[in-house]
């Protein structure tokens, strides 16, 4: 808020610097125009040193100019704003009377004028009540900002970096899938190829027993053809015996 204030104090100054320059210049026409309405609130008030409209424009003119630098320099902002706002009580009460005008175009632009000075009256209101925060609140403040972003630039770092060793975690894993996938690869090809290196001696005992079995099968013939002649013979030597 510090850079729109330095901007918004010259702004507001300017008006009343000028119209004190002007007022202690030549307070003639500014004497004339608010006579009617000051010089009767004047001969009521008896404190007044000097009751001639002309010497009480002229100090107000030097209170709008000391009260407008004060403003542009920045001291003493809540007493000059409350001042400047008092001055503008005099000028809402004796200046811009629309109501007395009788030319539309007159009326309209005092109209204006007297709206204008109300809302920065308002204004003026609003910068002197306004709850003064101390050095210390305004240090906490920017503390808290510069922690703020300082964490929002860390986290954003630590996500990049969390983002980094996710996306390596990933690769490192696909490559030891592929790998592991090669060696199993490698395993049943070499699996498959002792067996079928083993699948040789398998056959060759198979046709050895094939051929034992058929040897077998050939030597039971003729060792049945001796069992019947033995038979045969043992059969005829007892008949001749029992004879």
């Amino acid at each position: 808020m510090r850079p729109f204030t330095t901007l918004a104090r010259p702004l507001v100054a300017a008006p009343y610097i000028m119209t004190g320059l002007e007022t202690l210049r030549d307070p003639g026409p500014r004497a004339e125009q608010v006579a009617p309405a000051v010089k009767p609130i004047a001969d009521r008030l008896e404190w007044l040193p000097t009751k001639d409209p002309e010497t009480l424009v002229r100090v107000q003119g030097a209170l709008s100019l000391g009260t407008g630098v004060l403003l542009l320099t920045g001291r003493f902002h809540r007493a000059t704003t409350l001042l400047l706002a008092c001055q503008l009580v005099p000028a809402l009460a004796t200046e811009h009377r629309y109501w007395t005008e009788d030319d539309p175009e007159r009326r309209a632009s005092e109209r204006s004028h007297l709206l204008k000075s109300a809302s920065l009256f308002g204004a003026l209101l609003m910068a002197a009540t306004e709850p003064r925060r101390s050095p210390r609140t305004a240090e906490l403040r920017r503390a808290a900002h510069d922690a703020r972003v300082q964490a929002a630039a860390e986290t954003k770092a630590l996500r990049r970096e969390t983002a980094a060793e996710i996306r390596n975690a990933r690769r490192e894993a696909a490559r030891q899938v592929r790998d592991a996938r090669r060696r199993g690869a490698l395993r049943r090809a070499r699996t498959a190829k002792a067996a079928r290196s083993a699948q040789g001696p398998v056959k060759a005992v198979q046709g050895s027993v094939k051929t034992v079995k058929g040897q077998v099968k050939a030597a039971k013939g003729p060792m049945k053809a001796a069992q019947g002649s033995a038979r045969r013979s043992g059969r005829a030597a007892v008949r001749k015996i029992k004879r």
